[in-house]
């Protein structure tokens, strides 16, 4: 069992043994892992946490150093050490698991951190007020409060996230300790919060919420003068510190209290507001809560019929009860079309969703520069529900999103999962909703639904696609165009980019646009083709690859050979490098090398067949050029990968680092 927390001094306690962590550094990532407690954190928002705009080149190294720290120290599972890849430990058993492009601590119960059993202790505070169990609410809201030991993180040396984290505690505190004092008032205990209310005003001297309840306790117990003292006192603060007179509700608070007036003594507390759940009303137009938001379709998509057919032939049929919410995972290499294909299929399948169409881009999500939540909650906005009304951590969010589309017939594309925790939070309730999901990895996602491997176009569906993309070289050298069309490996963004590269260049054709690329391959690959380019999506797969992954690439693509069987990958690796398959199962599986089975040679031959692996021609000259702006060649003697790893967000001009490179 383990206990931690937040909410006052940090402290972690292991079977009831202390085992708090004494660094800094460490108590840094540990309470951003609890904090997101069951969700991915990534790579990016560690070190974004750890060490601001500028981490140093060992920051992988080191991260990945607290990490194994924090497992030893608090006895953290893995789900990794000897064990079959993708296995995980019992859940119940806290563990610190390693993700796709960041790390997951998982809690089989959150309540054991106290900031969790805050918030559920406050919502259960509300709901009994709503329910007119007015007693019974203050008693829970007190009791929650009751888990704050002081300041939240208080002892925490605070980056950008977790010093934003800390000011949203601290005000859910002081909005579950206003709703507290208001029941207490409604109740007529005026005398008894009295202490707790003089107390509240002290921490907090402009908070005029707390000196307007003050004033109607002091008002009602008697003490007139007390209370007007309050609001001079206030007043004053106000205008020498904020330079602000008080709100016109305090005025008017003041002004009753001068006149005495009895009405003044019982003020309602306001009850809290709850979105509307399930269907709309009847007699309301189903679009007024409709959001519609897929991206425009394309109009020149190519191929990919059948895909399209099992999609349409699994989603298009209704849900009926019982079935549950129906999931179709999109898998396939960098550039193959994964978002193209989702949006596509979702616009063929609009009209079996009358309720709406979500569409969530999980890759801020995957390069830290926002948060699951924050997504969810943006969704939820275009729902029709305020923002003022929408809870704040994830969990609740889930909940809400559930509870919305548990009546309704909703299609939900979520682009670019990094891991099955994501996508599990952004899972609609009803058993009339669908989801499709583009994800970067093909294995280990939700259990449930259909999975779709895409693979490269055929060199005459990658024809005609180029012949819509630049129809006014449909004219052009039939042989220079095939040439050049095979160079993109039937890739679509690739075929796209080149495509929009000449429509770009009137004057220029395909053969010359052919010879370029064959002296220049770094061109090729960094032609964008709307907002990404090959080199910018190979990137964004590298990058979240654990750093033995990295290094077996990085042997691999180096030394030139095309084919590999295992036992040759073998002869790469030293002999503690570990288990060879298992990390080349994984490059598999997110689509960076490709395995062949070759067809049995007679009769019992197939379970003696070995799978032959290979690194795609064009993902080879992208982890090239990579590895070339890292800073030079890997040292194999040194046993890790470069950390001087670049960020190509956008697309990158041939021969020019991007300015989110690493700084040296």
């Amino acid at each position: 069992m383990i206990e931690i927390g937040l909410l006052g001094s940090f402290r972690v306690r292991r079977d009831g043994v202390d085992v708090t962590p004494s660094a800094p550094k460490l108590r840094q990532v540990l309470t951003l892992l609890v904090l997101n407690a069951n969700a991915l954190v990534s790579v990016d928002q560690l070190c974004a946490e750890l060490w601001g705009e500028c981490p140093p080149l060992s920051a992988l190294t080191t991260l990945q150093t607290y990490i194994y720290q924090l497992r030893r120290k608090l006895r953290l599972a893995t789900g990794q050490n000897g064990t079959p890849f993708g296995s995980c430990p019992p859940r119940e058993c806290p563990a610190l698991l390693t993700r796709v492009g960041g790390y997951e601590l998982r809690l089989h119960d959150k309540k054991a951190v106290d900031a969790y059993r805050f918030e559920q202790l406050a919502e259960q505070g509300k709901e009994k007020y709503r329910e007119g169990a007015e007693e019974a609410a203050a008693r829970t809201l007190k009791e929650a409060l009751s888990v704050w030991q002081g300041e939240a993180l208080v002892d925490v040396a605070a980056g950008q996230r977790l010093s934003a984290w800390a000011t949203q505690l601290e005000e859910r505190r002081k909005s579950v300790l206003e709703q507290r004092f208001a029941i207490k008032l409604e109740l007529g205990h005026h005398q008894t919060v009295l202490d707790d209310l003089f107390a509240a005003f002290r921490s907090y001297p402009t908070h005029e919420a707390f000196a307007g309840q003050l004033m109607r306790a002091l008002h009602r117990s008697g003490r007139r003068p007390e209370a007007l003292d309050v609001f001079r006192t206030l007043r004053t603060r106000l205008v020498d510190e904020i330079g602000l007179e008080p709100s016109a509700a305090l005025q008017r608070l003041h002004q009753e209290v001068l006149a005495d007036r009895s009405h003044a003594v019982r003020t309602p507390a306001p009850k809290p507001e709850t979105p509307t759940r399930g269907r709309p009303a009847a007699g309301r137009a189903p679009s007024a809560l409709a959001p519609a938001q897929l991206p425009a379709d394309i109009g020149d998509f190519v191929g990919r019929s059948t895909e399209l057919d099992q999609v349409a032939a699994y989603l298009g049929s209704h849900g009926t009860k019982g079935c549950g919410v129906r999931l179709v995972e999109v898998h396939g290499p960098p550039g193959v079309g994964k978002t193209a294909f989702a949006v596509h299929a979702a616009h063929r399948l609009r009209r079996h969703f009358p309720d709406g169409q979500l569409f969530m881009d999980l890759s801020a999500v995957g390069n830290g520069s926002a948060q699951l939540a924050d997504v969810l909650a943006a969704s939820l906005s275009s729902c029709g529900i305020p923002c003022e009304k929408l809870p704040t951590g994830l969990d609740e969010l889930a909940q809400l999103f559930r509870s919305w589309t548990a009546d309704r017939r909703i299609l939900v594309v979520v682009d670019e999962v990094l891991a099955a925790s994501q996508l599990r939070a952004l899972m609609p309730g009803g058993s009339g909703c669908a989801v499709i999901a583009t994800n970067r990895y093909r294995a280990h996602g939700l259990a449930t639904g259909r999975k779709i491997v895409l693979c490269a176009l055929s060199p005459d569906e990658a024809l005609t696609l180029y012949g819509g993309a630049d129809a006014r070289h449909r004219d052009d050298d039939p042989d220079a165009v095939r040439e050049l069309v095979r160079m993109c490996e039937g890739l679509p963004l690739v075929v796209r980019a080149v495509a929009g590269r000449l429509a770009a260049r009137p004057g220029w054709s395909a053969g010359r646009l052919t010879a370029r690329l064959s002296a220049d391959p770094s061109l090729l690959l960094g032609l964008p083709a709307g907002t990404q380019s090959l080199l910018s999506t190979v990137e964004s797969s590298y990058r979240h690859l654990a750093q033995p992954h990295r290094h077996l690439l990085h042997l691999m693509v180096r030394n030139g050979r095309v084919h590999w069987r295992l036992e040759e990958v073998a002869q790469l690796l030293p002999r503690s490098a570990g288990h060879v398959e298992t990390l080349l199962e994984y490059l598999v599986d997110v689509h960076l090398v490709d395995e062949v089975v070759p067809p049995p040679a007679g009769p019992g031959a197939a379970a003696r067949a070995e799978p032959v692996y290979t690194v795609p021609g064009l993902t080879r000259q992208a982890l090239l050029l990579l590895h070339s702006h890292a800073g030079g060649e890997h040292d194999p003697a040194r046993g890790h990968a470069p950390e001087g790893m670049v960020s190509l967000t956008k697309p990158v001009e041939p021969g020019r680092l991007p300015h989110t490179a690493l700084r040296r």
